[in-house]
């Protein structure tokens, strides 16, 4: 002990006795402000004086008008105490009575009863502290009074209001309590505390609402420290029940316990340091990691040595959140999937992934995967084991795949597969000629392959697409696709043999292909189609002969047009029904030439025709059309008669906003007979 607090301890103990041995005497002091080591008092005042009853005691009154403890965050608050105080046969004297404490966060002390042991012979001070049901006990040694032993039992947390948001600025306790012993240093350039706790229903909300908990409960060691250069925290223990909110991260955490070991450093500048991170939910999540973050909280390092997820729990639990950040709210999975991964200067350099019988369905449809086993191994810089990963089923957009093995080598660099691939498609074949996956590409793309299709039926296609009942067969080649920051990009083309003739689609790109609005584009070319089974399959009315045409640069965003510019004509004849003449009209916003032909459209069934063409060119959800060529006294021509009966319709309308155009596409396509104005 250091002389001067010995002899401090002294002199109070014989003013009290003083005091106390007189029946007259009483002490009175003032003091206008009065600092410790962590702990400012201003305008305080005591009185003490022989109590009448029993013989020695000594009534105390206590007062500061205002009074800050940091480490609390206790600001400029007011503390009343009265009690009684008497000196034992031991020496040691005994105070009871009330304490109140007005502006403490979260109420603290507002209407609480003090028992206080003052021991000098041991330079001893023990305080207990109960208001309704909660009690606190400090102990603290006078030679060191920056150092306190506490214990804690239903401590409402929002009496740390005040020293949580010292640690964790805009942070507010909302809810819970604390049981548990701590051992409290308050040094002036350091803090510490460490300890064993307990939380109950403990709930908190920080950063505006983005990170935040509610009924959650932990129990463990942990101990905290804070100096100028930073904090270290660390916690061993268990979790139990609640949800908890960081940012897109959303947790549920299971009603038994869960174990959490942790050790994370926060450097002045913010920076965040994790060293340990080691959880285990038995039959849900387990992780084994270390991370760190620059002071701007952007994630610089990663290394998970453990990963294994057990689904649908892990999902359930704790993926919710982050599924629906990205566009997977309705992600349902089941099976076990582990592995380990690395990822430190913005890119990876780990990626090991087992599935063990995962099966995996996107609730909008976009993808399924049935039976998936195997894994994946790829290193930077290293030659890992070769892999393989299979499936027994499959589907995209609800276009069904077969099963399928993937053999997989590693060289340091990419992740290829070591042999063609061949998946069952409708009847057909998707071959996977090559594919090569850089998991380390920060920019560029991560993946490039080149395949094939052959023999696909695009009658079962269309069933599968709710697509109009098309006929024929899909096959071509992509020799180069690439997939890289969200985007698959396809040089080459696919070939369509459809109705007779030929779709050739080239020039395809596809943005966000699972997000919530993927985006397409794609040049079309369109070389002798069969109209007559075009036409009947579509509803439209009969037309003979053959179409050629173009779709250029079409874009569609959620699968629906945006943009393109089309051209479609049928330039050797052919003939075209009655009704096929009236929905031309209709989708052209036009009427037929002459009054002859209106007269007589009703006589005949069908017409011959020398050229049919229609044009639009769709951007700003306005379509200017077109036709085979411009009409006499304004519009353009959309049939040209080739024969008799003569018949020619012409289109009046050249902007016609596109969903007036649909919805009369629509009506001639489901057989409703459009109007002739």
């Amino acid at each position: 002990m250091r002389p001067s607090a010995r002899v401090h301890v002294r002199l109070l103990a014989i003013a009290l006795a003083l005091v106390a041995g007189s029946a007259q005497a009483a002490l009175r002091a003032s003091a206008t402000r009065i600092a410790g080591s962590g702990f400012v008092l201003q305008q305080v005042t005591l009185t003490l004086a022989p109590a009448s009853a029993p013989a020695g005691a000594l009534t105390l009154h206590l007062a500061t008008a205002h009074a800050d403890v940091p480490a609390l965050g206790w600001h400029d608050v007011a503390l009343t105490l009265d009690g009684s105080l008497l000196r034992g046969v031991d020496g040691r004297w005994h105070l009871d009575g009330p304490l109140q404490v007005r502006g403490a966060p979260g109420g603290a002390l507002a209407a609480a009863q003090l028992g206080l042991l003052l021991d000098p012979a041991e330079d001893t001070l023990e305080a207990v502290i109960d208001q309704r049901g909660v009690r606190l006990a400090a102990a603290v040694p006078l030679d060191t009074p920056t150092h306190v032993e506490l214990r804690m039992v239903g401590l409402p947390l929002g009496w740390l209001q005040g020293a949580l948001a010292q640690a964790w600025r805009g942070a507010s306790v909302t809810a819970g309590t604390l049981d548990g012993t701590l051992a409290v240093d308050l040094d002036p350039a350091r803090t510490r505390v460490s300890g064993r706790l307990s939380l109950a229903g403990f709930g908190f909300s920080a950063a505006q609402g983005a990170t935040a908990a509610q009924q959650f409960g932990a129990r463990g060691d942990i101990s905290f420290e804070r100096a100028a250069s930073g904090s270290r925290f660390s916690f061993d223990g268990t979790l139990r029940g609640g949800q908890l909110l960081a940012g897109r991260l959303y947790v549920a955490l299971p009603t038994r316990d869960a174990e959490l070991h942790l050790s994370a450093a926060r450097a002045a500048d913010g920076a965040l340091s994790v060293p340990r991170l080691r959880y285990d939910d038995v039959d849900g999540l387990q992780v084994d990691a270390a991370l760190s973050t620059n002071a701007a909280g952007t994630l610089t390092a990663l290394r998970v040595d453990r990963f294994d997820a057990r689904l649908p729990q892990a999902l359930q639990r704790y993926g919710q959140g982050l599924l629906g950040a990205i566009g997977y709210p309705k992600l349902e999975a089941v099976g076990r999937v582990q592995g380990q991964l690395a990822y430190a200067q913005g890119a990876l350099t780990r990626l090991q992934l087992n599935f063990d019988r995962v099966d995996i369905a996107d609730g909008g449809n976009r993808f399924a995967v049935a039976g998936l086993n195997g894994g994946v191994d790829w290193r930077q810089g290293a030659v890992a084991p070769a892999t393989t990963l299979m499936w027994s089923a499959a589907s995209l957009y609800r276009v069904p795949l077969g099963a399928a093995t993937l053999r997989w080598r590693a060289d340091g660099t990419a992740l290829a597969l070591s042999a063609p691939a061949s998946i069952p498609l409708l009847g057909g074949n998707l071959l996977l000629q090559h594919l090569a996956l850089d998991p380390g590409a920060s920019k560029g793309s991560r993946l490039v392959a080149s395949l094939a299709l052959a023999g696909v039926d695009l009658g079962q296609l269309s069933g599968a697409l709710g697509w109009p009942a098309f006929r024929g067969t899909l096959g071509g080649a992509l020799p180069d696709l690439r997939v890289g920051q969200g985007r698959i990009a396809l040089d080459g083309g696919l070939s369509l043999n459809v109705f007779g003739g030929f779709v050739d689609v080239t020039r395809l790109a596809l943005a966000h292909p699972f997000g919530p609005a993927p985006e397409l584009a794609a040049d079309l070319s369109l070389k002798g189609i069969d109209l007559a089974p075009l036409t009947g399959v579509f509803d439209f009315g009969q037309i003979t002969g053959a179409l050629d045409g173009s779709i250029r640069g079409l874009r569609l965003v959620n699968w629906k047009p945006v943009a393109f510019d089309a051209t479609l004509r049928a330039d050797h004849g052919g003939r075209i029904s009655q009704r096929a003449v009236k929905n031309l009209t209709e989708v052209g916003g036009g009427g037929l030439a002459g009054g002859l032909q209106a007269a007589v459209l009703g006589i005949f069934s069908s017409f011959p025709y020398s050229r049919i063409g229609l044009s639009c060119t769709l951007a700003g959800d306005v379509c200017t059309m077109g036709g085979v060529a411009p009409a006499d006294g304004g519009g353009y021509t959309i049939v040209e008669g080739g024969g008799l009966p003569y018949i020619k319709v012409i289109g009046h309308q050249t902007r016609v906003d596109w969903p007036t155009l649909l919805s009369r596409l629509k009506a001639a396509t489901s057989g409703q007979a459009p109007v002739i104005r």
